[in-house]
């Protein structure tokens, strides 16, 4: 019998991964050597998906892009993936309109990336994912990038890729081919399928999807250097024991340390997660185990990863209130009925989890509620029903080199109702690795390292130099009365105020998030800022305000602006932007995102004076 018990782990402040784009459907993974890779759509009217990466182990992430587009040339904009192999080439991925696949490599830390925009020989394909077999031993040859999806009412692939050479290889990552021994025909049925998982111990490829009452499992053993020609079986898990099949949306697989199998889900009819391992190599599978307790009542969106034997971590959204999250209240028709029901981040880290008697620590990973409301469940469907997708499908979650979890995930309850990119990090606590972490909270004020504000951060030519008055040294926040708010900027230089190259303006902000009320009267947490802008290096102007937003469509929120909406008191101070507003109380552009300090809270207690320099 499982035992549930209170998670204990400690959760950072939320890192705001991009301060303007917002973004659904992110996914990350963080390299032995710190370097925190994300991806995600923008939407097929745009034609743009993200990259952004973090080179500081994702306490600040900039867009993989000189010009803050994609990294690559359209088309796309819909589902993405992105992987690394042990050579440190990157493979990006990217859905053109559902027709098809575009994938991209990088063999220069995404300074550059080469395209094939027709990747695979099917039509009307959709949710591709990636996973990476770095072979047996140290050298690219062995490498194998396989790319599975779904083929609409024909059913599901695995096609695979050699590993990139380098700059000159034409071919790895970028031609694929069928991998099943069967081709041309599908693996299984068409179906919604988890992300493709390769185990390095078993050498085996796991495809977990949604099938009537259970989940599917497609196998195949993978021998070393191989890349086509494997033979694949399916194999059909108990039925969910909540009354429904799984859904809500994707499922989700993972391999521990040990050969391990685990399959995970959400049942339709009880909104309740489950779970199921198999000891051998995905033959047999356990009597699923429910996972999720009150006030986790109704869940949505799953992921998982697992570490040493028996450990699993999972990661999914859940609120108490009881009810279809289709059936909800939706923001965009009722916004005051839909921020009754209040979703929160939940991880649930399983010990023993391969086991008769596993242990399931269940706990949040938000500090605040992260959405209101419906959660569409009909993908696509979505745009004719008027249902809220603003998030898109899925969230993810990663482990970096400690085994501390990286979760990447979906704000939307500010005013604008946007689809906020943020990441939470473990800071405290056993990691499913079994590694201890201890790191401290962050706190104000908060200080930043000196020399980290190239401009462009991403070129053909590599990085652009720092601007040293844009490199934030510190941050620090105070009240210096009880009706003041006061934000002093520190940076490295601020002898000149010009703009990075390519802008004529110069922004210094900051950014935080509070309860307050919405555009309609509605709960929300109102995203709000201070800063200061100098025009052609001219003295800057201080001010402040709330975010407003760029839409594409009605209240589909695509990037957030900080026009000048209040004057506010400032002064600079050697190298020092000091900034007062008034706690009761123009332009637009898409800025570059130069340098940020790492996030932190702040409590509005009494008053703590201070000098304004």
């Amino acid at each position: 019998m499982p035992k549930y018990v209170l998670g204990k782990l400690t959760f950072s402040p939320a890192t705001v991964i991009d301060p303007q784009r917002t973004e659904g459907e992110p996914l990350n993974f963080v390299e032995a050597n710190g370097s925190y890779w994300e991806s995600g759509p923008w939407g097929i009217t745009t034609q743009q998906s993200f990259i952004h990466r973090s080179t500081d182990n994702g306490l600040e992430f900039h867009v993989d892009s000189p010009a803050g587009l994609r990294p690559d040339a359209p088309p796309g904009g819909g589902d993405t993936d992105i992987a690394v192999d042990d050579q440190g080439n990157h493979y990006f991925v990217d859905l053109e309109s559902l027709v098809n696949l575009s994938t991209a490599v990088s063999n220069d830390n995404g300074n550059t990336w080469r395209k094939n925009p027709l990747a695979v020989q099917n039509s009307a394909v959709d949710r591709q994912w990636y996973t990476v077999d770095n072979g047996t031993t140290s050298s690219a040859g062995d490498n194998t990038i396989f790319l599975a999806f779904h083929e609409s009412n024909v059913g599901t692939y695995i096609y695979s890729s050699p590993g990139s050479t380098g700059l000159a290889d034409p071919v790895g990552g970028l031609v694929w081919q069928n991998a099943s021994a069967n081709s041309p025909s599908p693996l299984a049925a068409d179906a919604t399928c988890a992300q493709i998982r390769f185990d390095k111990v078993k050498r085996n490829l796991y495809f977990a999807c949604n099938e009537g009452r259970h989940v599917r499992v497609t196998v195949g053993h993978v021998a070393p250097g191989q890349r086509t020609g494997i033979k694949f079986y399916n194999v059909a898990l108990p039925d969910s024991p909540g009354g429904g099949g799984p859904g809500h949306l994707f499922p989700a697989l993972a391999t521990d340390s040990a050969g391990n199998v685990y399959a995970v889900w959400i049942d339709t009819a009880d909104n309740n997660v489950y779970y199921s391992v198999s000891t051998d190599q995905g033959t047999t599978w356990t009597v699923p185990v429910k996972v999720n307790t009150a006030p986790s009542n109704t869940a949505e969106f799953i992921w998982a990863q697992a570490g040493t034997p028996g450990s699993l971590a999972l990661g999914w959204y859940a609120t108490d209130a009881l009810g279809q999250p289709d059936s909800f209240p939706n923001w965009a028709d009722n916004p005051q009925g839909a921020t009754a029901v209040k979703w929160w981040g939940y991880a649930g880290v399983i010990t023993g989890a391969a086991s008769l008697a596993p242990t399931i620590a269940q706990q949040r990973f938000t500090e605040k509620p992260m959405h209101y409301g419906q959660i569409c469940n009909q993908g696509i469907g979505c745009t004719l029903s008027g249902g809220d997708r603003t998030m898109a499908d899925y969230f993810a979650f990663n482990f970096d080199k400690s085994g501390a979890i990286r979760i990447v995930y979906n704000d939307t309850t500010s005013q604008n109702h946007g689809a906020h990119l943020y990441e939470a990090r473990q800071l405290k606590g056993k990691t499913p690795l079994g590694i201890t972490v201890n790191q401290p909270v962050p706190a104000n004020p908060m200080k930043d390292v000196v020399g980290d504000a190239q401009w462009p951060h991403y070129s053909p030519t590599g990085a652009g130099p720092n601007q040293p008055q844009l490199d934030l040294t510190n941050l620090a926040v105070s009240r210096p009365s009880t009706s003041m708010l006061r934000v002093k900027m520190s940076v490295a230089n601020l002898a000149s105020k010009l703009a990075p190259p390519g802008k004529t303006n110069a922004v210094w902000l900051t950014r935080f998030q509070a309860l307050s009320t919405g555009n309609f009267g509605e709960e929300a947490y109102r995203i709000f800022y201070v800063g200061a802008e100098s025009i052609g290096g001219t003295a800057p102007l201080y001010f402040a305000g709330s975010t407003t937003c760029t839409e594409t469509t009605p209240q589909t929120c695509k990037i957030s602006q900080y026009p000048r909406q209040m004057t506010a008191q400032g002064r600079t101070c050697g190298n020092t932007i000091s900034v007062d507003v008034p706690l009761n109380d123009d332009t637009t552009d898409v800025y570059d995102d130069v340098d940020a300090t790492h996030s932190f809270d702040y409590a509005l207690t009494g008053a703590t004076g201070g000098a304004a320099c």
